[in-house]
C-alpha cells in the first residue's frame, strides 16, 4: 500500500470548512460565535493530526507537499515542526522504553510532589488540559530537552525554529489581541480532546526500563504491544480524526498513510471503545492513569 494524493486530499475539504467556519464567526453574535468555536475546536485539534503525519512524510507523496503542510498545521498548534519531526522521530525510535523515550521519560510516579499530585489529579477530574500544554511546551520548546536528545546540528536548528515562531506569535498577538483572544475557547476544546486521544495511546501501560543499560529498540511490529488504540465509527476515524486512534496499527507500520491504517489488521489487545474507555479512565485519578500502570495486560 502506497501514499496517493487523491486519498490525501479527500481528508482536506471538512477541516478547511471548519476552520473558515470558525474564523468568520469571531465576531458574530453569541449563537454564531459558539458554533465557530466548537468547529474551531475540532479544526485545531485536526491540524494535531495533520501535523502528525506530515511529520511521518507519508501523507502526500510529494516531500515538499508534505514539508509544507507540517508548517501550516503546526503553526495552529503552537509546535515548531521542525522540533516535532526530530522528537517524534525518536518518539517511534524508543517507545516501550519509558526512560528512553523523551516523551515518556519523566512520568514517574516518584517524582512528583504532593502538590503536583493534587494539580493533576484535579484537572484529570475536570478536563482541564495540563497535560497537553505541558506536552506541548515541555517538550517542544524546552531547550535542556532538545539539547539532551538532538545534536548540536539539530539543536541549532531548533532554537532558529522557536525564534520564528516566537516573533510569529508575538506578532499576531501584538496587531490582533482581541481576535487572539476570541480563539481562546476553541483551543482550549481542542487540547481537552487531544489531551484524551494522545495520552491514551501510551498511559497506564506496562512498559520498559533500560536502568541506564545499553538496550535495542524494539522493532516497530513490536511497539504495537506498548501502545493503545480507540475504536470510533469508521466514518468518523476516517474523515474527522484522519486514523489517528488506530494507534497500534501506526507503530507497527509508522510510515504507511493515515488513510490506510484501518485497513492493517495487527494483533490488536489493547483496543476499547472510545465513551467507555473515557469512563474508565476518569474515574482514575489523573496520577494513576498517567504515571502509573499495573501488570495487567490491558492495564488495569
Amino acid at each position: 500500500m502506497k501514499k496517493n494524493n487523491a486519498s490525501a486530499l479527500q481528508l482536506l475539504p471538512l477541516p478547511l470548512f471548519l476552520g473558515g467556519i470558525h474564523f468568520l464567526t469571531l465576531k458574530s453574535g453569541w449563537f454564531l460565535y459558539s458554533c465557530g468555536q466548537i468547529a474551531g475546536g475540532v479544526f485545531y485539534a485536526q491540524c494535531f493530526i495533520l501535523m502528525h503525519e506530515f511529520g511521518h512524510r507519508s501523507f502526500f507523496k510529494s516531500q515538499k507537499a508534505n514539508l509544507m503542510g507540517g508548517y501550516l498545521a503546526s503553526f495552529f498548534v503552537f509546535i515548531p515542526f521542525y522540533n516535532w519531526r526530530k522528537i517524534h522521530d525518536l518518539h517511534h525510535r524508543w517507545v516501550g522504553y519509558r526512560d528512553k523515550d523523551p516523551t515518556t521519560e519523566k512520568t514517574f510516579y516518584e517524582r512528583l510532589s504532593s502538590k503536583q499530585i493534587k494539580i493533576i489529579n484535579f484537572s484529570w477530574k475536570f478536563f482541564i488540559p495540563v497535560f497537553t500544554i505541558g506536552y506541548r511546551f515541555g517538550i517542544y520548546w524546552k531547550l535542556e530537552k532538545l539539547k539532551r536528545f538532538l545534536t548540536k546540528t539539530e539543536y541549532e536548528r531548533c532554537v532558529k525554529e522557536m525564534l520564528l515562531y516566537s516573533g510569529l506569535y508575538i506578532a499576531l498577538l501584538f496587531l490582533f489581541k482581541k481576535v487572539c483572544l476570541l480563539l481562546l475557547p476553541a483551543l482550549m476544546l481542542s487540547f481537552a480532546f487531544t489531551e484524551i486521544l494522545s495520552l491514551s495511546q501510551h498511559s497506564h501501560i506496562q512498559m520498559k526500563h533500560s536502568g541506564n543499560a545499553e538496550v535495542e529498540p524494539l522493532r516497530f511490529v513490536d511497539q504495537a504491544e506498548y501502545s493503545r488504540s480507540l475504536i470510533f465509527p469508521k466514518w468518523f476515524s476516517k474523515y474527522w480524526i484522519f486514523n489517528f486512534n488506530y494507534h497500534e496499527a501506526h507503530h507497527a507500520y509508522p510510515g504507511l498513510p493515515c488513510y490506510l491504517l484501518s485497513e492493517i489488521k495487527v494483533k490488536s489487545t489493547n483496543s476499547y471503545k472510545f465513551f467507555p474507555w473515557v469512563r474508565k479512565v476518569k474515574s482514575l485519578d489523573g496520577v494513576n492513569f498517567i504515571f502509573k500502570s499495573s501488570e495487567n495486560r490491558d492495564g488495569f
